[in-house]
């Protein structure tokens, strides 16, 4: 379908805003950092562009002199990688002293999810320094980009240059966590502001990586496996899922990148996702999704602690990406499935403003798992790091399609960057302070965060009535 201007522009307006927001390698699944309300750090709500100032310049000061950010570091010792390749490669040089390397997080919050935060920072402050960490980031995603197009979830570097070994012993290419795709729009974001050749052109690999990688049935997997690989043996990892934002954030990204870049080719992908994640919705009245599917469209589990449940992040991850579909193409098709899921997250709060991840399919009772796959009474007794409760960007979604339920619009509402489940309310009473914080991925959500609540957005075509 030919996009017309007035199309086009629709979808520029919209995506940018999208991508601002961030609607959300096999790195542990429990690597996700929550951040809280944080009222009490910075004494105000909503358009907070004094706590958005202080953020942004503790992602200016916490950057590394050569681009990016890293994981936690504690006093003296390495960043301690997260992914068995990592872990193998430290193992192998620490004992020699060779070990010399940074290691850079792309997994979200990470690095892209910091240069979205900079630049839309840059576009409210005008703040040059935010311009400048958000292109020396982005020229190191650009120096670092695999042979597939794509990114790994954390990647070692030497100042502003890759390290030669790792890409001849890394070999997925990983597509949740918002890694590939939001390094796409945050390389897109950059290009927007600087022209650069080569921002683009990084951004285009990525999109052509996206493209290759799509399922058949639309939707993406968590990771990129070499097809050799695939072909020797199957992984849970190779089917179609909504996991930690897979196929969702693929379709955001796509999304934008057809208005950026004025690639309207790059809708009919993104519908070709939207179309599975439609056909996937279970039946109410428990109207969410599941994490992961099979080739035949059933739920299936994934990780040891990840059973067949409904996921209620997923769930919300999924809503937003049709949302997005149906604002960008202005069609509707895309809002029907968005009343009943909305109906079912709203029925599922285990407290006013607070879900847990999963839910059994039948009774709708919270699910927690340990690593033996047991089911265990509390989130405290289940696999660890892991999520397992959050408002999961709910609230936000809930008051942008105009649904108000008891209780949580009391709340402080704030949007959440893919990767950050947010913290159930009286779980953050002391607030979050971005001076003191340690934690730099929990920095770069709270700017991301506050970057996206202080960028206003359009109505959408979705909106429901009070109560869904």
């Amino acid at each position: 379908m030919p996009m017309t201007a007035g199309f086009a522009g629709a979808v520029r307006r919209t995506l940018l805003v999208l991508a601002l927001a961030a609607s959300c390698g096999a790195a542990p699944a429990g690597a996700a950092v929550a951040v809280g309300d944080g009222a009490a750090a910075t004494g105000e709500t909503g358009a907070d562009l004094a706590g958005l100032r202080i953020a942004l310049d503790q992602l200016v000061a916490r950057a590394r002199p050569g681009g990016g950010w890293e994981f936690e570091r504690r006093a003296g010792e390495r960043v301690q990688p997260h992914t068995d390749p990592l872990r193998w490669a430290e193992r192998l040089a620490a004992p020699f002293g060779l070990a010399d390397w940074d290691l850079i997080v792309v997994r979200s919050p990470g690095t892209p999810a910091a240069i979205l935060g900079l630049v839309a920072g840059y576009h409210l402050t005008g703040d040059d320094r935010y311009r400048d960490a958000a292109v020396r980031a982005a020229d190191l995603l650009a120096t670092v980009q695999m042979r597939s197009g794509g990114w790994f979830s954390e990647m070692p570097v030497r100042g502003a240059a890759a390290v030669w070994w790792f890409k001849w012993s890394v070999f997925r290419t990983a597509i949740d966590d918002d890694v590939t795709p939001g390094a796409i729009r945050a390389l897109l974001a950059v290009w927007r502001l600087t022209g650069a050749p080569r921002h683009r052109a990084a951004a285009e690999r990525g999109i052509a990586f996206l493209l290759d990688r799509q399922l058949a049935d639309g939707a993406w997997p968590l990771v990129a496996r070499p097809r050799w690989k695939q072909w020797i043996y199957r992984s849970f990892e190779d089917r179609p899922t909504l996991n930690d934002g897979a196929t969702t954030q693929a379709i955001v990204t796509l999304l934008a990148a057809a208005g950026a870049l004025d690639r309207p080719e790059l809708i009919a992908a993104a519908r070709r996702g939207g179309d599975w994640i439609v056909g996937a919705q279970h039946a109410p009245p428990q109207a969410g999704w599941a994490q992961q599917y099979d080739e035949t469209g059933a739920p299936v589990p994934a990780r040891r602690y990840e059973r067949v449940a409904l996921a209620a992040w997923e769930t919300r991850y999924a809503l937003t990406a049709l949302v997005a579909l149906a604002d960008a193409t202005g069609e509707r098709t895309y809002c029907a499935p968005v009343g009943p899921a909305v109906r079912w997250l709203v029925q599922s709060q285990i407290a006013p403003g607070c879900w847990a991840r999963f839910y059994e399919i039948g009774s709708n009772r919270p699910l927690y798992f340990d690593e033996r796959r047991r089911a265990v009474a509390t989130p405290e007794e289940a696999h660890q790091p892991y999520d397992w409760t959050g408002e999961f960007g709910i609230p936000h979604l809930l008051e942008r399609l105009g649904v108000d339920p008891p209780g949580v619009a009391a709340l402080a509402v704030r949007p959440r960057v893919p990767g950050d489940p947010g913290l159930c309310p009286g779980a953050a009473a002391a607030g979050f302070d971005p001076v003191v914080a340690s934690n730099p991925r929990r920095v770069i959500a709270w700017a991301g965060s506050l970057a996206a609540a202080a960028t206003p957005e359009p109505a959408t075509i979705c909106a429901l009535s009070s109560g869904g």
